[in-house]
This record gives structure tokens, C-alpha cells and sequence, in this order.
């Protein structure tokens, strides 16, 4: 005969320590993924920088300093309300603040018109 099971034992006819195993490896799984895709975007990055300097003449050096040290490269950082590349505060060209070429051109098109970096905390 079989025993009953004591009630909330299993969900989903499953154990709470399989359920603790399947949240370590669909953890796993997705910073694997977050990995793959921020290795794949690191020459997209370098591309809107040297494509930013040469429409703006910013010089390449500062521009990559300043994405440095605001986002470490990464196009996706986020804080706050600050969002990108450069960490802005508001939609380049009405497009995503993820976008690294939408990101990097209006920073560089702002440095441009203002003639300093006095908007971001990082400056080269």
C-alpha cells in the first residue's frame, strides 16, 4: 500500500530540493547567456566609438575613456535613470538608450556643442 504524502511536501509532483536545483541551473544558464551576449557587443562598442569620434571629431581617446569609466563598455548598464554607454539621462535620437552607436553619437554630438564633458561625472 502506498503512504500518503504529507501535505505541501511535493509541487508539481516535485521536491522543494528539486525545485532549488532547477533555480541554480536556469541561473547559471542565463549568466552564461548575459556573457555570450556582452562578449558579442564589445566590437559593436568599438565601432560606435570610432564611428562617434570621426562624425564629431571628439577624439577616440576621450570617448572611450569617458564610456569606461561610466558603463566599463557595457552597453546595457543602467543606473538609476541613466542608461547606456555614456550612462544618459535621456533617449539618443529617440531611439534606445542601449543602442551603443545611438549612445555614443549623442554624447559625443553633446560634447561637441557644449565644448566640455561637465555633464557626466567622468571626464578623460
Amino acid at each position: 500500500m502506498l503512504s500518503a504524502a504529507p501535505p505541501n511536501t511535493y509541487y508539481r509532483h516535485h521536491t522543494a530540493a528539486y525545485w532549488a536545483w532547477q533555480y541554480r541551473v536556469r541561473t547559471r544558464q542565463l549568466q552564461a547567456a548575459r556573457a555570450h551576449l556582452r562578449a558579442r557587443w564589445q566590437p559593436t562598442v568599438r565601432y560606435a566609438l570610432r564611428l562617434a569620434s570621426a562624425v564629431t571629431g571628439v577624439p577616440y581617446t576621450q570617448l572611450a575613456a569617458v564610456a569606461w569609466c561610466e558603463s566599463t563598455h557595457n552597453p546595457w548598464a543602467a543606473n538609476g535613470r541613466y542608461r547606456g554607454l555614456f550612462q544618459l539621462g535621456w533617449e539618443p535620437f529617440g531611439m534606445s538608450p542601449y543602442d551603443p552607436v545611438a549612445n555614443a553619437l549623442s554624447a559625443a554630438l553633446t560634447v561637441r556643442h557644449d565644448g566640455s564633458w561637465r555633464q557626466w561625472e567622468c571626464r578623460p
